[in-house]
């Protein structure tokens, strides 16, 4: 959600008493954390975020265009009725999360709106991959936020994408989204590169 900062220290007492919930489950959570790449356990020192650094997120959104290239390539002659209507209901959710200014709702259905081409395309190692990339696009996402300053994207932010994904030009379907995931992404990398200039951990 944005709410713990890269490279910041976590308190379990803290967030087991902000969340409710006992220290053995949340330790659990973390430890899947840290296997998924988003959190770190230093010996002697704790548990922290990940650091973000520019490259992180290259690595990370440049992955992504080509992994939605593909994905878009092999959901193509999949679509039927049943894809568009459940393209217009995860659009719907996001633009309600919007229209709500939740932050935290709008990624998650913004990402599983993004997540319906790799449902769609019949390719479970392609699936698993995207499983794995989206708990770091959620983070990167919530920093977008953070570097553009508003709680919130614009509500008509995917309307174009939604109708590529229903047209019949699937080239343009892809060159948009290649488009939409370098939106303000100089900004992102912009404040990813001010957040390395911080103090690192035990310094």
């Amino acid at each position: 959600t944005g709410q713990l900062q890269p490279g910041q220290k976590l308190n379990e007492l803290r967030i087991s008493e902000q969340m409710r919930v006992s220290r053995a489950p949340l330790r659990e959570a973390m430890r899947e954390l840290v296997q998924e790449g988003i959190l770190t356990s230093i010996p002697y020192a704790g548990t922290f975020v990940i650091d973000v650094t520019a490259k992180d997120i290259d690595d990370a959104y440049s992955l992504n265009q080509v992994l939605d290239e593909f994905a878009i390539e092999r959901t193509w002659p999949q679509r039927d009725q049943r894809f568009f209507a459940e393209l217009d209901r995860r659009h719907e959710a996001v633009k309600q999360a919007t229209r709500n200014l939740d932050t935290t709702r709008q990624i998650e259905t913004a990402l599983q709106l993004h997540g319906l081409i790799y449902e769609w395309a019949d390719n479970s190692v392609l699936l698993e991959t995207w499983q794995r990339l989206t708990s770091r696009l959620q983070m990167y996402f919530a920093l977008h936020q953070h570097a553009r300053n508003e709680p919130v994207p614009a509500e008509d932010v995917h309307e174009t994408y939604v109708q590529l994904m229903k047209g019949a030009d699937m080239r343009a379907a892809q060159r948009h989204a290649r488009e939409h995931i370098n939106l303000d992404f100089e900004q992102l990398l912009s404040y990813a590169r001010s957040l390395e200039q911080r103090p690192s951990k035990g310094a």
